[in-house]
């Protein structure tokens, strides 16, 4: 029997997405417009979930039971965007708060928690969460970790903390270091990947390729990989990359042959018990340094999570 592609944690917390879109033909009021998309969706209370974490769009905009408009126009492009189950919860620790200086909140992010919202889930993420926990204005993210992805993850509660940290992170002047778990281990205990990052298409999912040359809609790449441990099957590595492009530290691990464990988008499925396989992507934003507007140095770090612990603990 083929192996799952996706670990039974991604199916817990990250539960396949259901999309349909259609054009309205003629406005509608607000009820009548519901009772449309109920029947087009055909499962009631999968269309209750949708409506719950806000994934019915009109024309690019969420449809928020707390912002109802009166009626959907003609014309409009209708998105909607259903969890076939819903996601099981994710906790945020106590402790996750690692930095509130009132103007930029860092955040020791746990795995499965988006930063943001995203199309199916406008509650579901990181962002919300504190929002609800820290009384006080902004709570903006100011950059992402994938969604597997933990560690320390920036957000500002104003708009020129916004605009100075997104400008330092721009001009390459954060220095970042993740900590990755990788199957099978490279051949050099040092490496550098350098590249340019491109969508490619792929089915379901949002996919980059690496390609030796610019072209259209690719970014320039840079990570800097060392090895700290490591077996015949596995090694644990520290990436420091000097750009922040989207997956780009598990789409340059895969290049060097080295796929981050877990990473059933980049490396190989999901089969329990095999060396590339786990839970989730073993990948961790361990620590941050910037610099504030005041010029002093912030640095920061997140200690690594029991799964990452327990594999180094195996590793020489």
């Amino acid at each position: 029997m083929e192996s799952p592609r996706r670990s039974p944690d991604a199916e817990r917390y990250d539960p396949p997405v259901r999309r349909l879109g259609w054009v309205l033909e003629r406005a509608l009021p607000l009820g009548a417009f519901l009772d449309d998309a109920r029947r087009r969706w055909g499962d009631d209370a999968g269309f209750e979930r949708l409506l719950g974490h806000g994934g019915l769009c009109v024309s690019g905009h969420p449809l928020l039971p707390e912002q109802p408009p009166p009626a959907v126009p003609a014309g409009a492009w209708i998105e909607a965007y259903g969890f076939v189950r819903e996601p099981e919860p994710v906790a945020l620790p106590d402790d996750a708060i690692l930095h509130d200086d009132g103007r930029l909140v860092a955040v020791n992010k746990p795995a499965w928690l988006p930063m943001q919202g995203t199309r199916a889930s406008q509650r579901f993420s990181l962002e919300q969460r504190l929002r609800e926990r820290l009384a006080g204005p902004g709570l903006d993210a100011l950059h992402r970790l994938d969604r597997q992805t933990s560690g320390v993850a920036l957000f500002a509660r104003d708009r020129e903390t916004a605009a100075w940290v997104g400008r330092e992170l721009r001009e390459g002047r954060v220095a970042k270091r993740y900590v990755a778990l990788v199957a099978p281990p490279p051949h050099e205990r040092r490496c550098e990947v350098s590249g340019w990052l491109g969508r490619v298409p792929h089915r379901t999912r949002f996919c980059f390729g690496l390609f030796p040359a610019p072209r259209e809609g690719a970014r320039a790449s840079h990570t800097r990989f060392t090895r700290l441990a490591g077996d015949s099957e596995r090694a644990l590595l520290l990436a420091e990359p000097s750009t922040g492009r989207t997956h780009q530290i598990r789409v340059h691990a895969a290049s060097v042959g080295s796929p981050v464990v877990g990473d059933d988008l980049y490396g190989p499925p999901f089969a329990e018990g095999a060396p590339g396989s786990a839970s989730r992507a073993l990948l961790h934003a361990a620590a941050l340094r910037l610099r504030l507007r005041d010029r002093r140095e912030l640095e920061l770090s997140a200690p690594l999570p029991a799964e990452l612990l327990c594999a180094a603990s195996r590793l020489g």
